[in-house]
């Protein structure tokens, strides 16, 4: 599958212009950035001339940022996949693949011309559809662009589409991560905030997307309400086939191979300053060790589809239950806290691998 060069037709109808980077950006520099006054300047942010996310004006800018000629490394490949406790392979793990992407993605959404602060975005769902493998020591493009803006009851919502592409243009992999902006007036017009997503216009095919607690940035909030569609006490646990006790420093070891030092997983101390008890574990992390336990051919195309719903709080443990379905090829995973005192069961994310073209 390739990729169609130029500029594209933007939603709001002005032509996309690419911006070529001269390296991949990083985090604490993003970071910095958003934490800077002028970079949150409310409602004289965005074309729109009103901030926040119940304005009405707002505009996603019409721009894309690329990398060219970004190397998978070896190194980085490695520690990821000892991490999620797998084997090292000369197959990539996708999750390589968005953390990779993750920083231009974000650098993009902390432009001073993009409508809302990038802290206290809230992840809500992601989805990975990758057409081939990739090795170890490939060369890739990486290119992101924000689209779908749209009305939640909870505020607004949008996605961020990163492609990885070949050095000859064929699109190896698309990541859509869908970002809530909460405040401003309910909209009725999306009452579950789970309408289907997809990355169509980046080669994938159209399907759900999974729903996220994680924040984008140094603040988050809690998915399970304020996505709308999927409420705790609807839940009701699997039997459990594991647990996994995640240690304190669960945040700072993914922090150090992923490059992400987002302060609320970090330390108990770094999350109060932001508002959170403790410190939380990176929903990509949770993500990513589920689907390396799931065991997955990465020889095959694939899409993996994630949902994040309670944060998991660190330190801490989960319970989680595979499930495997050979007859669609997909394998999916729950993970949860268990029942404590008054509160019932929590589910804290979904996980669900189909292999493509079998």
């Amino acid at each position: 599958m390739r990729a169609g060069h130029g500029a594209a037709a933007h939603a709001g109808g002005a032509p996309e212009q690419v911006k070529d980077l001269s390296d991949v950006p990083s985090f604490p520099a993003i970071y910095a950035a958003a934490l800077d006054p002028r970079s949150r300047l409310g409602g004289k942010r965005g074309k729109g001339g009103k901030g926040g996310a119940g304005g009405g004006a707002e505009t996603l800018p019409s721009i894309a940022y690329r990398v060219r000629k970004v190397r998978i490394d070896a190194e980085r490949a490695r520690d990821f996949d000892h991490l999620m406790g797998g084997p090292a392979t000369d197959l990539v793990h996708p999750g390589v693949l968005h953390v990779l992407a993750f920083p231009v993605s974000l650098a993009l959404m902390a432009r001073r011309d993009f409508p809302f602060p990038l802290l206290g975005l809230v992840h809500l769902r992601n989805q990975v559809l990758q057409h081939r493998p990739v090795k170890v020591g490939d060369l890739v493009d990486v290119e992101c662009r924000v689209r779908d803006l749209r009305p939640h009851r909870k505020g607004r919502t949008f996605e961020a589409v990163s492609t990885i592409l070949g050095e000859d243009g064929e699109i190896i992999a698309t990541d859509v991560s869908t970002y809530l902006v909460k405040g401003g007036k309910p909209s009725a017009a999306e009452p579950s905030g789970t309408a289907p997503s997809s990355a169509a216009s980046a080669g994938a095919v159209p399907s759900s997307v999974a729903s996220s607690a994680e924040s984008a940035g140094a603040t988050g909030a809690d998915a399970a309400t304020s996505d709308g569609g999927r409420s705790r006490r609807d839940f009701e646990p699997p039997q459990p086939t594991g647990r996994w006790v995640l240690g304190a420093d669960t945040g700072r070891r993914y922090g150090a191979v992923s490059g992400d030092v987002n302060p609320i997983h970090l330390s108990a101390v770094t999350a109060k300053a932001f508002g959170f008890p403790s410190a939380i574990a990176h929903g990509m992390y949770t993500a990513s060790r589920a689907f390396t336990e799931a065991r997955v051919d990465l020889s095959k195309p694939l899409r993996w589809d994630v949902t994040f719903d309670h944060p998991v709080t660190l330190p801490g443990s989960v319970l989680v239950a595979f499930e495997d379905d050979p007859s669609v090829g997909t394998a999916r995973c729950v993970g949860w806290k268990p029942a404590r005192g008054e509160k019932g069961p929590r589910r804290c994310f979904e996980v669900e691998v189909t292999t493509l073209g079998r």
